[in-house]
């Protein structure tokens, strides 16, 4: 839903846009050479105001209104900007707007009333100057959202709305198959905010309920106290994300990483996170041992379908 941002102007560019517009616009012979000047010159405003107005109103309506924002997109924003002057920059672009539908349309009845050349052309030169200068004064808000949207952007586009599996364990210990064997098409794949790793998003139907099904790799796959506090406070974010985590658990060391420091894995993110969760030995083709009450492999495709059974039950 961020993607429809649109991209934002600076000041300078704003004003270059419309008056190359304007600039552009000249009108048919006139029998009176006041009634042409005038007829061009508020066009030329016309212009101006139209160009300008629409970029800074579709900044309002398209930036989100962080009130209204999912909990989790919420959390994430604020981690990213000062959502304070967010809202007051979203504010100057709406000021702006309105000052300039004002001017011109104040512009334009005195257009109306002047009677020589010398006046028309003073008028339109005093609207290009209070435009300008209004324009400008809001080049700092202008940056700054500017700043936002790439902010914002980065953030992943999780369905929020939709029944949702969170895939989690250490690393190696075959999230990404599961999530291959899961959902059968190629994931949507995200950066995830102040981490160097990426998400993996993919979709699948449960009886004809579209189910969404996230891996973390490098996300929930270690502790907490590995991570800067940036770092944590994203990742924590997911907790807004009401859905089940399914914890891979690997007891044949192929992994490298002991059944301990995986229980220890687990014990924590039960702890941090209120969901559901459902564990599951994997690579159970690799071992006699059934340590979990489903146990699968994504070579095999053994147990797969009790794992399905268990999640088709969270959606009832």
């Amino acid at each position: 839903m961020f993607s429809r941002i649109p991209t934002v102007l600076r000041s300078q560019e704003l004003i270059d846009r419309s008056f190359l517009k304007a600039s552009r616009i000249t009108e048919p012979y006139y029998p009176k050479i006041e009634t042409k000047i005038r007829k061009e010159i508020t066009d030329r405003v016309s212009t101006i105001e139209g160009i300008t107005c629409a970029h800074l109103f579709k900044l309002v309506k398209k930036f989100p209104t962080i009130e209204k924002l999912h909990p989790f997109y919420y959390h994430m924003i604020d981690l990213m900007f000062d959502v304070d002057q967010y809202k007051v920059s979203l504010s100057k672009a709406q000021w702006a707007g309105e000052r300039i539908t004002d001017l011109s349309t104040d512009v334009i009845r005195r257009l109306k009333k002047a009677k020589t050349i010398e006046l028309l052309n003073k008028i339109m030169k005093e609207f290009y100057g209070r435009y300008s200068s209004i324009i400008m004064s809001i080049d700092k808000d202008l940056i700054f959202l500017s700043r936002c949207r790439d902010w914002i952007r980065k953030v992943p586009d999780i369905d929020t709305g939709m029944p949702t599996f969170i895939i989690a364990g250490m690393p190696n210990v075959g999230k990404s198959s599961l999530l291959a064997k899961l959902t059968g098409n190629t994931p949507t794949i995200a950066p995830y905010p102040f981490t160097t790793q990426t998400i993996s998003i993919g979709l699948t139907e449960f009886d004809g309920k579209r189910v969404q099904i996230i891996d973390t790799p490098g996300i929930l796959d270690r502790p907490m106290k590995e991570r800067n506090e940036m770092e944590m406070k994203s990742i924590l974010s997911l907790r807004h994300i009401k859905g089940v985590i399914i914890f891979l658990m690997d007891p044949t060391g192929h992994s490298s990483y002991s059944v301990e420091q995986q229980e220890n894995l687990y014990t924590e993110i039960s702890t941090e996170f209120s969901a559901t969760m459902i564990r599951i030995q994997t690579k159970c083709d690799m071992t006699p041992d059934r340590t979990e009450r489903i146990a699968i492999s994504t070579e095999t495709g053994e147990g797969l379908d009790l794992l399905r059974e268990e999640m088709q039950k969270f959606l009832k």
